[in-house]
């Protein structure tokens, strides 16, 4: 009995030993495409900060989420984002924004530069839906002055795109869709006239 003991603990530890590796992670960008309007004239003349946005639960995590057939959120184990959704949105925005001229300068609070106006938002959906096929977002965005709190602009963005399947291909197409999102809030900044 002795014998058999040793002889069956080396099997289990080789049989353990033999699991195979677990996938290596995969890192996605949230790919944008930057809008062609540019502005003759700031839209919002003077400084305008972009904060970050606000998110909650698997939206404020790295791990790509997706809606199951059920209706439930869940998370891909392996397939991550570069960095989190809010901070990705942001950085498109700054671009995006700088890039149509809609302020004369475009920050992010690091800079501790006192702004004229202050950009927020919330990211309500940003989700793969592999059972139909396609992404879809759902994002507010509002513009308020920083002298006095004025209410500029505040809507709240839907997208959906389609997607074929894998978390690549999904990826891509929740760009394309935030793409739409900070497409139809400048235009609809431009529309404000910069009202204060």
């Amino acid at each position: 009995m002795k014998r058999v003991f040793p002889s069956a603990a080396l099997a289990l530890s080789l049989a353990a030993c033999a699991q195979p590796a677990p996938p290596r992670d995969s890192f996605h960008r949230l790919e944008i495409v930057l809008p062609a309007r540019h502005f003759s004239a700031p839209v919002l003349p003077g400084i305008l900060e972009v904060s970050r946005l606000d998110s909650e639960g698997l939206l404020a995590e790295r791990p790509l989420a997706y809606q199951d057939s059920d209706g439930s959120l869940a998370r891909y184990r392996y397939d991550l984002w570069s960095d989190v959704p809010a901070v990705m949105l942001q950085e498109h925005l700054v671009d995006a924004l700088r890039g149509a001229g809609v302020a004369d300068a475009v920050v992010t609070p690091d800079l501790r530069v006192p702004p004229h106006w202050v950009l927020r938002g919330r990211i309500k959906r940003f989700e793969l839906i592999p059972s139909a096929g396609k992404v879809a977002v759902r994002i507010r965005l509002a513009v308020v002055s920083a002298r006095d709190g004025t209410l500029v602009l505040q809507e709240t963005y839907d997208a959906e795109m389609p997607a074929a399947a894998g978390p690549q291909a999904e990826a891509a197409a929740l760009g394309r869709a935030a793409s739409d999102v900070i497409a139809r809030f400048i235009a609809d900044l431009g529309r404000t006239g910069g009202r204060s």
